[in-house]
Formats: structure tokens, C-alpha cells, sequence
């Protein structure tokens, strides 16, 4: 097995364990912080994981790209939306919905929540918009040799980003809107890969004190800033979001970086970070599991989980849940993520 990097697959742990916990009944307090910077995060640590050198020309890496995201994407959409058919829409939430059940096939299509279209399971709009911004970036900064090349690529991308934020009100396919201002993220993560991979040696201090400076950052912009909404294009205001971006990041990296000084190599986060695809595309499906389980079995009302503590719980719980489904994908269908059988 190729070697890990165990910071990040604290940092990814960290983030699906967030991204479960924003989609959970928490205060908009608490989805406020934690919208400010999670989704950003994701993509710079794609970013930071991606290298030119793995693919030698663009068709092997759109093969790739489509094999270990549109696969899992239809799949994943094609399950979901069964569920949602037959069980999702009839219980919960989505009681008594008046919605077309061929809306969300279109939504498939389209590949975008904007307009509640992947109804079925919304996390699956990351999973298209990384496919687009992952081209973006690759037919955009393949040829830019330098850092300076590409740190100029960026801010152009920055720019056209906040123009399509500002002036532009149709939403194209596959995440295109969102995409624009994503590759900025994922192209700092590239572009800080070897200065992040330096800093490993730093004393657990350093990484304190740029935790509490990061998150104290977070905190104010979730206040001035309020709850943005990556999925659907909207930022609040352009520059408090990239400022609270940025030090969530920051914050998550620091976290991360402690841990590993703390812990070193630990399974179970590696296990996590491993399998951060499945948690994103089912937890909505297993946290609607441990819902009926606690109300039909255990007849605990549903307003349990207004509980911040609760929800908290249901978030563990949702990702524990989701283990048979990581240990049968890998083994027996290992393709539908993106994996060759090994």
C-alpha cells in the first residue's frame, strides 16, 4: 500500500464528520461555522492530492476522473433515488412532498441542488463539481510551468468566479457556477503541497497557537458573514467568505497537524479518511437508519435531535452505521468508488 500522509486523512476525517453534522438538525449557529470553510476544505485537500505526473496525457486523466467520480456519482444517485422513491419521501422531512419523483432524475442530469433538484441525496452535487473543477484545472494550469503562472491563473479564476457570483443568474450543469470559484481552493492545495509536507516537523505549540488564531478568525466571519451555501453558488459576501475560508482551512490543517504529533498513525481515521466518498453519498440514507431505528424501535420522538448534543451523536452514529457498506463496497464492489479490485 502506497504511504499515507496521516494529516490528511486527519483533515478528511474531521471534514465528512462536519459535513454529517451541518446535515444533522444543529443550531444555524453551529452550520454557520462549519459551512464557512467545510466544503472549501474538501477541495483544497483534493487539490493538495493531486500531481500533473500521474497522468501522461488529458484522455488518460478524464478516464480516470470519470472512473473514480461520475461512476460513483451515477451509482451512488441511481441508489439513493430508489431509496428515496420508495421510503425517503413518505417518512421524515420529506413527508407528504409534493415533488415529482422524475424531478430528481433530472437533477441526476443536471447534476446541481440549485432548485432542490438531487432531493434524493444534495452531497451528491460535490461529487460533479469536483469532476468539473478538476478539468478545469488540469486543461487550465498544464501548461502554466511556474508558481507565478499559476498563482496569476488563479486570481483570474477568482475574479471570473465573483463576476459569475454577482452578474450571472443562470446556473450551468455539473456544479460549472460553484466550480469557478472551487479551483481556487483546489489550486492553493496544489500549490502548497510540498510547504505543508515541510512543516511536519514543527512542535505541537505552533500548531495551538495557529489553531485558536484560525478559528477565532472562523468565528467572526460566521457572525458578519452568516450561513453560506456552497452548493448552490451562494457566498454571502465574496470576501469575507475566501477570508473565513481560508483560516477554516487553516484551522482544520493545525488540528490535523496536532493530532498527528499526538497520535501518529491511528487505524480508525485512516479507515475514515479512506472511505470519505461512501460517508458523503450515503450518510443522509444511514442517518435516516438511526432516525427510524430510535423512533419505530425505541419510540423516541423525532425532536430528540433538535438536541445539539444529540445530533452530535446521530452524526457518530450515521458514520458507524455506514461500516458493513464500507467493508462490502471495498471487498466486493470496489469499482462503484473508483478503486480497482485488488
Amino acid at each position: 500500500m502506497k504511504n499515507r500522509i496521516d494529516w490528511i486523512d486527519y483533515c478528511k476525517a474531521l471534514c465528512i464528520f462536519l459535513v454529517v453534522l451541518g446535515h444533522s438538525h444543529v443550531s444555524l449557529s453551529l452550520k454557520s461555522i462549519i459551512y464557512v470553510f467545510h466544503i472549501p476544505l474538501f477541495f483544497f485537500i483534493s487539490g493538495f492530492l493531486f500531481s500533473f505526473e500521474k497522468y501522461k496525457d488529458y484522455t488518460s486523466f478524464l478516464k480516470k476522473r470519470i472512473f473514480q467520480l461520475v461512476v460513483p456519482y451515477l451509482f451512488f444517485s441511481i441508489t439513493t433515488y430508489i431509496f428515496w422513491v420508495f421510503i425517503g419521501r413518505k417518512f421524515g422531512d420529506d413527508a407528504n412532498t409534493l415533488m415529482s419523483p422524475f424531478k430528481p432524475l433530472l437533477g441526476i442530469l443536471i447534476g446541481n441542488d440549485a432548485g432542490h433538484f438531487l432531493e434524493h441525496c444534495a452531497p451528491l452535487w460535490f461529487l460533479t463539481c469536483l469532476f468539473t473543477v478538476e478539468n478545469l484545472y488540469y486543461l487550465t494550469f498544464r501548461h502554466l510551468k511556474t508558481s507565478i503562472l499559476a498563482i496569476i491563473g488563479l486570481v483570474t479564476f477568482l475574479i471570473i468566479g465573483f463576476l459569475d457570483y454577482k452578474f450571472n443568474p443562470i446556473r450551468f450543469p455539473w456544479g460549472l457556477n460553484v466550480a469557478l470559484v472551487m479551483v481556487v481552493f483546489y489550486g492553493i492545495g496544489t500549490l502548497l503541497r510540498s510547504s505543508l509536507l515541510n512543516l511536519v516537523s514543527q512542535k505541537i505549540r505552533f500548531w495551538s497557537i495557529l489553531t485558536i488564531i484560525s478559528f477565532l478568525i472562523v468565528l467572526f466571519i460566521a457572525e458578519i458573514n452568516g450561513k453560506i451555501e456552497v452548493s448552490v453558488g451562494y457566498f454571502g459576501n465574496y470576501c469575507y467568505f475566501f477570508i473565513g475560508a481560508l483560516a477554516g482551512i487553516t484551522f482544520v490543517i493545525s488540528v490535523s497537524k496536532s493530532f498527528q504529533l499526538l497520535f501518529g498513525n491511528n487505524k480508525i481515521i485512516q479507515y475514515i479518511g479512506k472511505n470519505t466518498l461512501i460517508i458523503l453519498s450515503l450518510h443522509i440514507l444511514a442517518g435516516s437508519f438511526v432516525k427510524g431505528t430510535t423512533f419505530f424501535i425505541f419510540k423516541l420522538p423525532l425532536s430528540i435531535y433538535e438536541n445539539e448534543w444529540i445530533a452530535i451523536i446521530y452524526s457518530i452514529f450515521s458514520i458507524i452505521t455506514l461500516i458493513p457498506a464500507m467493508l462490502f463496497i471495498n471487498k466486493y464492489m470496489p469499482f462503484i468508488i473508483g478503486k480497482n479490485k485488488s
